[in-house]
């Protein structure tokens, strides 16, 4: 598979933006290895992944919770355990948009995408697909070295996302096959009060 007329993306990524826009409300359970050069052994945990139609989503790690990312379509916070603070982010600065375009899922879009990243590498194997993205700007190459994302060829679905960071370290997370949401998944993210309805 070629990676697209005019370096454009691969099929299977094309295919996997697109069914973005299609899929209902869903949750998606992970494993993310997380490696840093100052430490000796990679720091291992799970997560769970929220994603609304309308664009929403929390993202949390650890068990208990050890991290929290919520989106609830107005603003966006971010929550630790070891500081227990929860503390509003920027949705629109340069350095969250690209993980808002991929949480949220429905804003991401081929040329949106290829006017930050450049196709670095494909590879095809029997099932899967692998990417990598590399930034093209200098400035951001220094945070983020490389993205890899691996694609199941036949559904498409996203397994695997690797982050390769400027100063050594990584971030892998292994995605579970994305599940319908219960009613309790449902009220995960609240929508925004209305002014009406505080």
């Amino acid at each position: 598979m070629a990676a697209g007329a005019g370096g454009g993306l691969p099929e299977v990524f094309r295919d996997w933006i697109a069914a973005q826009q299609r899929v209902s409300d869903l949750r998606v359970e992970f494993r993310m290895t997380k490696t840093l050069p100052t430490l000796k052994e990679s720091v291992r945990s799970v997560g769970r992944f929220w994603s609304y139609v309308d664009g929403r989503f929390r993202w949390e790690t650890g068990k208990p919770v050890r991290s929290v990312l919520v989106f609830d379509g107005i603003t966006l916070q971010a929550w630790e355990a070891s500081d227990n603070q929860w503390r509003k982010l920027d949705p629109h600065s340069s350095s969250m948009r690209l993980w808002m375009d991929f949480l949220g899922g429905r804003k991401l879009t081929e040329s949106g995408l290829l006017r930050d990243f450049q196709i670095a590498g494909l590879t095809e194997m029997k099932s899967l697909t692998r990417v990598i993205l590399e930034p093209k700007s200098p400035r951001t190459r220094r945070n983020l070295k490389q993205i890899e994302l691996q694609f199941d060829t036949a559904e498409p679905r996203l397994v695997q996302l690797l982050v390769r960071q400027g100063d050594g370290g990584s971030q892998t997370m292994d995605f579970d096959a994305p599940r319908r949401m219960t009613a309790a998944d449902r009220e995960v993210v609240p929508p925004p009060a209305s002014p009406s309805n505080p």
